[in-house]
């Protein structure tokens, strides 16, 4: 098999949207190949400007730029390159195991292809340590999906540098690029907050609710059952809304309706019942849109909840079906390996959680409405008949522009909703690349939601909805004694599980935070400036060391599957200058002593914290945990 065949069956693997490009290329067109002896040394021409790749000999110029990049970048655990060239710079820098990541963004699917050619590195491409990037095809959700869990700490010391000079007219690509994976890297920031309450309110109301999740059905029979007609119709309660409920009051025998909480009261003001209704969010005050429901109007609903919502709301549903589903943001659900109850709230809002649920009920189309994601012409930010009232969200300084509905110039819209937009259109993305049905935007109005089909509600439902078909109710199956009783066990089992591992890390992080304060108070009436001339370069390094044995236990152990998405908000930020600080090189003794003072620093602050946060954790496990296991001896002497 010769170079480019290895790279191609690598590349299928990982990423077969860009190998089937390279397939339909035959021979190189738009450059020239000019290789002398090793493929190092192969310099290309762009036969249109007549420019080559490299302006020295091609070897040479490719190791001036390795050595400058090494300077700076040596200890790096992603490496950002715009330009493929030749594939020997990547070579080079794949020799360096600090790279655990090396992304090569090319606007030119011709120069990949050249380079595949010419440098064997299917063995990187297969594990996913090189990722090839085909830019013409990406934009901001693209790259989402492809930048991994780890880049995300390291955002602060993201750098996209250039192959060589020879890619300088790809300004605006180059721009464009930088600016999605900025982004990305913003949304990941705004989401992941800096206020652990909501984490441990989110883990109260879990564990408040679990016992009520294990009795209802899952979110598996949901899917499987919920498909009552071919058409969705997803209901949001934006300031469009109110002009759609007419069309929509005419076909609700026709269509199934998955509504998002707040839509419930303005729903039931037109006479229009859902057949599944979605809440997200954990506050108490979502509990407000049921309360102003009656109870009749409630009945034979599906409420699809996720399992960190508040008591109240529980208690102002007084009829219909619990449905409970955990949050896929959360690695102590799927911890609890109750998997069936299935994951849904990815995108942040409760009309983002409907459109979810209905991508994965294999409808032929789902239709959107009322989602303006933006004010309304007339400064609105809520449908008619909202409990809130329609103008709850008032205009503000830092709002935003997005593109409109119907490319018609632009709508206003707030940070938070701009958040739910992304959601939507990352959902909506992977809908088009994996499934086989259509999203149409007929809210006629706020935000264009890209990856959409934007239609008209009138013309949708002349299209695609069937007037002659009447749906049936949903109708769920309980969970049976024995199955309950199963689940019961395995839940408490992990929560014990959880506890120890939180009890042990605990212990390892009060010692680690003892050594850490007992430096510091050593040392403490130096300047820090002249930290290098007090402390000894030893004594820095073994608590640097210590800190290692911590995080290593922290991060890579079993405690990071149920602990570290509830305590990551109040790490994230902090995590992120550690990052940057970690990456600096070192030449000097005076340098070394400095750079571990500052993890000394930063970690004194890491550990206070986890502490804190654990004890937090576990006032809230272990009460749950002997409340189960008083249940299940209950039950067994009965």
């Amino acid at each position: 098999m010769g170079i480019y065949e290895k790279n191609i069956a690598s590349l299928v693997t990982v990423n077969p949207n860009l190998a089937t490009k390279l397939l339909k290329i035959k021979t190189n067109k738009k450059y020239e190949v000019f290789a002398s002896g090793h493929y190092a040394d192969a310099n290309i021409l762009d036969l249109e400007d007549q420019q080559f790749m490299y302006e020295k000999r091609p070897i040479d110029e490719i190791e001036e730029t390795y050595i400058e990049l090494l300077k700076k970048y040596k200890l790096y655990k992603i490496m950002y390159i715009y330009g493929i060239g030749n594939g020997h710079l990547c070579n080079m820098l794949l020799q360096n195991f600090f790279h655990n990541y090396i992304y090569i963004l090319e606007p030119e699917l011709e120069l990949i292809y050249i380079a595949l050619n010419l440098t064997d590195l299917s063995e990187d491409i297969e594990s996913g340590r090189l990722i090839i990037v085909h830019t013409l095809d990406t934009d901001s959700t693209y790259f989402r999906n492809i930048l991994v869990g780890l880049t995300f700490p390291h955002f602060k010391a993201y750098d996209l540098k250039l192959n060589n000079s020879f890619y300088d007219k790809y300004i605006d690509n180059i721009k464009k690029v930088n600016q999605d994976i900025i982004k990305v890297f913003q949304y990941f920031a705004q989401s992941s907050g800096n206020d652990v309450k909501d984490e441990l309110l989110g883990l109260k109301h879990f564990m408040q609710n679990l016992t009520l999740m294990l009795k209802n059905p899952t979110l598996r029979d949901l899917e499987k059952k919920g498909k009552n007609t071919d058409t969705a119709i997803i209901v949001a309660t934006g300031p469009s809304l109110a002009k759609q409920l007419p069309l929509l009051k005419e076909i609700k025998e026709h269509v199934t309706i998955i509504a998002a909480d707040a839509s419930l009261p303005v729903l039931e003001k037109e006479g229009i019942k859902p057949d599944i209704v979605t809440t997200l969010e954990r506050t108490a005050r979502t509990g407000e849109f049921y309360e102003h429901t009656s109870e009749e109007f409630q009945k034979d609903i599906i409420f699809a909840l996720t399992a960190i919502v508040a008591q109240e709301l529980v208690d102002n549903i007084k009829d219909g079906q619990f449905q409970f589903s955990m949050r896929p943001t959360g690695w102590h659900y799927s911890y609890m390996e109750f998997h069936e109850y299935g994951y849904l709230g990815l995108g942040m809002s409760a009309a983002n959680m409907s459109y979810e649920l209905a991508s994965v009920m294999n409808f032929k189309q789902i239709i959107i409405i009322g989602q303006d994601l933006a004010y309304g012409k007339d400064g609105s930010s809520h449908s008619k008949n909202h409990i809130f009232g329609i103008d709850e969200i008032k205009n503000k300084k830092s709002d935003q522009f997005v593109p409109a509905y119907g490319g018609d110039g632009e709508a206003r819209t707030t940070k938070v909703w701009k958040m739910f937009l992304s959601g939507y259109e990352h959902t909506v993305s992977q809908n088009n690349k994996d499934k086989d049905f259509l999203t149409i935007n007929a809210t006629e109005g706020g935000a264009r939601i890209t990856g959409t089909t934007e239609m008209p509600f009138k013309e949708a439902i002349e299209k695609y909805v069937n007037t002659k078909s009447i749906k049936k109710q949903i109708i769920l199956d309980i969970p049976k004694q024995d199955e309950y009783l199963k689940s019961l066990k395995q839940s408490q089992e992990k929560l014990s599980e959880a506890i120890i591992l939180g009890i042990d890390m605990k212990k390892s992080t009060k010692k680690l935070l003892k050594s850490l304060t007992k430096i510091i108070r050593k040392y403490k009436k130096y300047d820090i400036k002249d930290i290098h001339i007090h402390a000894k370069e030893k004594e820095t390094r073994k608590m640097v060391d210590m800190i290692a044995v911590v995080r290593d236990k922290y991060y890579k152990n079993e405690f990071k599957t149920f602990y570290e998405s509830l305590i990551s908000p109040l790490l994230t930020h902090l995590e992120f200058d550690i990052a940057y600080w970690s990456l600096q090189i070192e030449t000097m003794k005076k340098d070394r002593i400095h750079k571990n003072w500052k993890m000394i620093l930063f970690h004194h602050e890491w550990a206070s914290r986890v502490m804190i946060n654990l004890d937090a954790i576990l006032e809230i496990l272990e009460p749950k945990e002997k409340e189960i296991k008083q249940m299940l001896l209950d039950m067994e002497n009965k």
